[in-house]
């Protein structure tokens, strides 16, 4: 079995280094792509047998596991409830991935649920440090915010202006600077400089709408043109971790029109002197007791 394993590896750095010719992507990239790959389809056979050694050895020290009721779960309490985490790695489809050199985002869906697993690369090697797992919408995306948004700016002093973390490092600071812009461009309406910080492959996710760069900007200028201002939602906590050229933030939310507080997992890439958007997820913590709209406070 261990000759047939080391075969097909080879075949797959091979397949990988064949796919990367014909896409342009550099031979090393897809190799790491592949590894990555290999390492999460090792994590989800280690769930499945319920072996937490096997599993635990995959997970990063600040791993976590947010389900699609929003429950938050670090790596020992995630081990400590393999099973529970092993049904929900059942039946993963459709499987995709971005590439950041030292972060991979594999996603697809499962269940009723968009996941996503994000892998940062450490001294010892690939370990998971996000699993997020949100609601598939059950309808139609909405296409226009709450009334209360219209003609009624309201105030953006958190996100947009202050918040409650300090960035510690230079890429943390030059990421901030960049996300508040595109809180501005929603508060101040601007879609084509809102455009502008966000990555090609970017996607949206949460258990209302998944929507790409081009139809997050599309959704941007229809709200434009029809005066509607949509101040951010509150951050109730942040923490942000450095990869090379990827940052991940990790946030909890209170909505500004009120409701239950939700989280969010980030992915900032750094591209063309910029640190771009590429991924935003968010699943909302129905366990949670809702919060009032920021005019209510």
């Amino acid at each position: 079995m261990k000759r047939f394993g080391a075969i097909y590896l080879v075949m797959g750095i091979l397949a990988a280094g064949a796919i990367a010719v014909m896409t342009g992507q550099p031979v090393a990239a897809a190799e790491e792509e592949q590894a990555v790959l290999q390492v999460d389809h090792a994590l989800v056979e280690a769930l499945g047998k319920a072996d937490s050694a096997a599993a635990g050895a995959l997970l990063d020290d600040n791993f976590e596991w947010t389900d699609t009721a929003g429950k938050t779960q670090n790596k020992a309490e995630a081990l400590q409830n393999i099973t529970a985490l092993a049904k929900d790695s059942e039946g993963d489809t459709d499987l995709k991935t971005h590439s950041y050199s030292e972060l991979v985002i594999i996603f697809g869906f499962h269940h009723d649920a968009r996941f996503t697993r994000i892998w940062v690369k450490r001294q010892a090697g690939w370990r998971a440090l996000i699993y997020l797992d949100t609601l598939r919408p059950k309808q139609a995306p909405a296409t226009a915010p709450p009334a209360a948004s219209i003609g009624n700016p309201g105030d953006c002093e958190n996100p947009c202006r202050i918040l409650p973390f300090t960035p510690t490092t230079p890429a943390d600071k030059a990421v901030i600077a960049e996300w508040q812009k595109t809180k501005m461009d929603e508060w101040h309406p601007d879609a084509s400089d809102w455009a502008t910080h966000i990555a090609d492959e970017f996607l949206i996710i949460n258990d209302r709408a998944e929507r790409n760069k081009e139809q997050r900007v599309a959704l941007a200028r229809k709200w434009q043109e029809a005066g509607i201002s949509m101040p951010g939602d509150p951050i109730l906590s942040m923490t942000m971790s450095d990869f090379g050229d990827a940052v991940v933030m990790i946030s909890r939310h209170a909505p500004y029109n009120g409701g239950k507080p939700y989280y969010n997992a980030r992915v900032f890439v750094h591209r063309d002197g910029h640190w771009l958007i590429a991924w935003s997820q968010q699943t909302t913590i129905q366990d949670a007791p809702a919060v009032p709209a920021v005019s209510d406070k």
